[in-house]
């Protein structure tokens, strides 16, 4: 190995440092971006769900104290249990749009790993290649 070739390694180890360096930078400056927008969109997901919980039960408690007041009883059974059965499809349906959303989220932080990794694997790759002679 002559003192040129060390020279022209020694360049492309700072190059790759300089440029690597930089470019981790920016995707760790992504993921804590993708993080804390994920962070704030549970946040006002949970909240948001909470109210809409405490303001569905209020209102469905009003709703059958009145029921139960004018219905007569052979019309309650049809009712209260329709209720039921039509509210147990709604939380199915709620579920499933929770599920998606959560999983819409998560995408975006698993992108940008991916990207990092992607980023890191090109570093490895061209100095590897550049390092054995190829240009």
């Amino acid at each position: 190995m002559s003192l040129g070739n060390l020279g022209h390694d020694l360049r492309k180890l700072k190059i790759w440092l300089t440029y690597g360096s930089e470019l981790l930078w920016i995707r760790v400056r992504m993921l804590r971006l993708d993080a804390i927008a994920q962070l704030q969109s549970i946040i006002t997901l949970l909240v948001l769900i909470m109210l809409a919980g405490l303001m569905f039960f209020l209102g469905f408690i009003s709703l059958l104290f009145g029921l139960n007041t004018l219905l007569t009883p052979q019309a309650k059974i049809w009712v209260f249990f329709g209720i039921a059965i039509l509210f147990l499809l709604l939380i199915l349906l709620m579920s499933i749009a929770i599920i998606k959303l959560l999983r819409k989220q998560s995408q975006f932080m698993t992108e940008t790993l991916a990207a990092m990794n992607e980023d890191i694997n090109y570093l490895k790759h061209t100095s590897d290649t550049k390092g054995n002679g190829e240009h």
